[in-house]
């Protein structure tokens, strides 16, 4: 009895200023979520830009002063952080709506495996990573939701005095501060601009509805920083040796990889004589350009599916078995053709895009194919070494060549391609409405183009004028130069 009642004490005086300090952290962080994704704002103003960059900062410092001497410090966490990070630069500094909400999910995922790395909760470098994030999520967000209460019970046992003044501090200082904020907000335009002005019609239903939508998720959010908080147990533990009777299962992979290896080879002939070639044939009767433009999504499909098939096949314990030496060789030749029919894809898109330009999907391919590409030269290299930390290596590719191709003004890109090829004679037509969908980072190629005489570009640059010109909350601003005045 004596030992429980010492650990009760011990429990209620371990309380530090970080558990204490959660609740108004997972409030700020709540306050900027609603700030940044209201649905009735985004529905008159769109997505949010500069919020989407201040969310994720301010995630990032909530975690590691939550986490405080707790954080582990690994490179995979800090590059998934800095991935966010700038993922959320690139949503601030351009318009492009189809990669903002792309962004959007992807900061998501990123800033979710880089706080459990931080935290000691996982590996990002395992491929079962994204299903364990989905998976610590759950739990982080639903498993903790009574530690508020908790902490709020230990303070109060250890200064109920304490605890009454410091609610009767928060009581006088919000409608303080909420009359000094009406006050500035009526005083200058420019400062009121930050701010959403309260409706007092509204206060009856929508206040009191957004007061408690905003205390729900700081609830959630507050169990999830508990959950990070507390410690955590060690790195996963690496997998274990296959067994003798697993390992006989390479055999299994024989007859699937000759024959894929006998029909690609029958379709690179085809493809180094015909496509590659300069060679026709009767159902190219539509040109090169027309016979290119299907099949380039199928082939990177393809190539896809025989990446999987090779991570399956040179697992680290299935070359000690019977029919290893010639499964390494099959899936040598698997690797050769299938980058054949990854170039093969490459260049049906390259005609593709030089009959009919560039777009947003075919931008999103080429990074796709980018991307298979150096998954297949990792799948070689793992074959040679089978212990070679695969997804480590693509995973961090991939999102760094998705962070670059995001900062580079992606929308822009497209639009500058289509007109300078158009205003030089490779593109047969130019497309100004797509153009203009693009958004305002299509602005200077438009210009370009109506000064060169095309029609019909003055009324979309003056739309996308009138758009960039609109004042809007600041959580939907962005950074780039044209606004800087705004």
């Amino acid at each position: 009895m004596d030992e429980e009642r010492k650990d009760n004490i011990m429990e209620t005086n371990s309380l530090s200023w970080r558990d204490g300090a959660i609740p108004l952290l997972a409030l700020v962080l709540a306050w900027l979520f609603w700030e940044c994704f209201d649905p009735v704002r985004m529905g008159d103003f769109g997505f949010p830009h500069l919020g989407v960059l201040v969310l994720v900062v301010c995630h990032i410092g909530v975690v590691l002063l939550t986490l405080g001497k707790r954080a582990r410090l690994a490179a995979d966490g800090l590059f998934c952080m800095g991935a966010a990070l700038a993922l959320g630069g690139s949503c601030a500094l351009y318009d492009s709506e189809v990669f903002l909400l792309l962004n959007c999910f992807v900061i998501l995922l990123t800033a979710a495996l880089g706080t459990f790395s931080l935290a000691g909760r996982l590996d990002p470098g395992r491929p079962r990573s994204l299903f364990m994030t989905v998976r610590l999520a759950l739990s982080a967000f639903f498993t903790r939701l009574d530690r508020p209460f908790r902490a709020l019970g230990r303070v109060c046992q250890g200064d109920k005095r304490r605890l009454a003044t410091t609610v009767l501090a928060v009581l006088i200082a919000l409608p303080v501060l909420g009359l000094a904020l009406w006050l500035l907000a009526s005083a200058d335009a420019v400062f009121s601009s930050l701010f959403v002005r309260l409706d007092l019609s509204d206060l009856p239903g929508g206040i009191v509805l957004r007061a408690v939508r905003l205390l729900v998720l700081a609830l959630f959010l507050c169990s999830a920083l508990y959950f990070i908080r507390e410690d955590a147990p060690g790195e996963e533990r690496a997998p274990a040796e296959q067994s003798p009777e697993k390992a006989r299962s390479a055999l299994l992979f024989l007859p699937v990889t000759a024959l894929l290896d006998g029909v690609y080879i029958i379709f690179c002939a085809i493809q180094i004589r015909y496509l590659f070639g300069g060679r026709t044939a009767a159902v190219m009767a539509g040109g090169w350009a027309e016979y290119a433009r299907s099949g380039f999504f199928q082939l990177a499909a393809v190539a896809l599916l025989d990446l999987g098939l090779c991570l399956l096949a040179t697992d680290a314990g299935r070359f000690a078995a019977r029919g290893g030496k010639p499964l390494r060789a099959l899936l040598g030749l698997l690797l050769a053709l299938t980058a054949v029919i990854l170039f093969s894809a490459f260049w049906r898109m390259r005609l593709y895009i030089l009959a009919y330009g560039m777009s947003v999907l075919r931008l999103l391919t080429l990074w796709a194919m980018a991307v298979i590409g150096v998954g297949l030269a990792a799948a070689a290299w793992k074959l040679a070494r089978p212990s070679f930390r695969f997804f480590r290596v693509v995973g961090g590719f991939a999102l760094g060549l998705w962070c670059l191709l995001c900062l580079a003004n992606p929308c822009g890109m497209i639009a500058r391609y289509n007109v300078d090829h158009y205003l030089s004679g490779e593109l047969a037509q130019v497309d100004a409405l797509y153009l203009r969908e693009l958004g305002c980072d299509a602005l200077p190629a438009l210009r370009k183009l109506d000064s060169a005489g095309e029609p019909g570009c003055e009324a979309f640059i003056r739309q996308l004028e009138r758009d960039e010109a609109a004042p809007v909350p600041w959580a939907q601003r962005d950074l780039r130069s044209h606004r800087a005045g705004k």
